[in-house]
């Protein structure tokens, strides 16, 4: 009856500190708890974070290596994990990057495969990754999307540049003009050039696109060492007209200088690329 009125209390072991003479029940410090937590919580984010990589890579490759059709479903969720050792949060980092890309559509039915026609600009640095050599073709189309931004740029930069402006792209052509090696730093001289032509435009969509083409194209190819024979003489010429036309504030005949430049070397790097797949050619031929 004692019992049932007045429970006993429920023993807990001591600890017992000789430096603070209380006693202190033997549980574990709250902060401990929680470091150990986020020590825990950090390492499987980490984990996630590079298998989710490993997934988007593989799939990614898959896709523009056409595996998959345009309006194909991927595999669900539950078999790529299955496929990849992965758990589902992985898989769905994986998918929400690809769709990024524009490479696949998430719909409540499925993943469907979307054409490479219909994906973001971010997707053309993967697809010349697919190859150890770039495409040609796809080399020759970019830039002549490449000249024809420059020569829009650079006609409304003319347009809306004050003297002082002027005088400052001028310059940059005199540097342009002094160049015998028509390599690194020329080049990037072009692209000191094509900033200019930004800062002074305003135009934002075009020094967004500029700068997706740039992080995307330019320095994979510079990373090749990539070394494009052009004809100095006739590229002379057009860095000529093109000073003339700031001068004279002649968009029309800066234009189609700038596009004249861009063919030329869109015609010695397109060369420069058959010449090297050839050689590959070769060498496995010989081996």
């Amino acid at each position: 009856m004692l019992a049932d009125c007045c429970p006993l209390p429920i023993m807990v072991r001591p600890y017992w500190s000789d430096r603070i003479g209380q006693t202190v029940l033997d549980y574990p410090h709250r902060s401990d708890l929680t470091a150990k937590h986020r020590i825990y919580r950090e390492f499987r984010e980490g984990m996630n974070a590079s298998k989710a990589e490993e997934i988007t890579r593989i799939l990614r490759t898959e896709i523009l290596r056409g595996q998959y059709r345009e309006g194909e479903r991927l595999p669900s969720e539950r078999d790529l994990a299955a496929r990849f050792e992965a758990n589902r949060g992985a898989v769905r980092e994986a998918i929400k990057k690809l769709e990024q890309l524009g490479i696949v559509d998430v719909q409540a039915g499925g993943i469907r495969i979307v054409a490479v026609e219909d994906a973001t600009l971010e997707v053309l640095g993967h697809i010349m990754d697919l190859e150890e050599i770039p495409s040609p073709t796809l080399v020759m189309q970019i830039f002549e999307v490449i000249g024809a931004i420059m020569a829009q740029s650079a006609g409304s930069a003319i347009r809306n540049a004050t003297t002082e402006q002027i005088t400052g792209m001028r310059s940059i052509l005199k540097k342009l003009l002094s160049y015998t090696d028509r390599h690194e730093e020329y080049h990037a001289e072009w692209q000191t050039l094509g900033a200019c032509f930004s800062e002074v435009n305003q135009n934002l969509v075009l020094r967004l696109i500029i700068n997706g083409l740039k992080t995307q194209f330019v320095e994979r190819l510079r990373s090749a060492g990539l070394h494009p024979q052009i004809d100095d003489k006739k590229d002379t010429e057009y860095l000529l007209a093109i000073d003339a036309a700031l001068e004279n504030r002649d968009l029309k005949a800066a234009s189609e200088a700038i596009i004249g430049h861009f063919q030329l070397l869109n015609e010695g790097l397109v060369a420069a690329l058959e010449e090297r797949q050839e050689a590959g050619v070769r060498s496995v031929s010989n081996a």
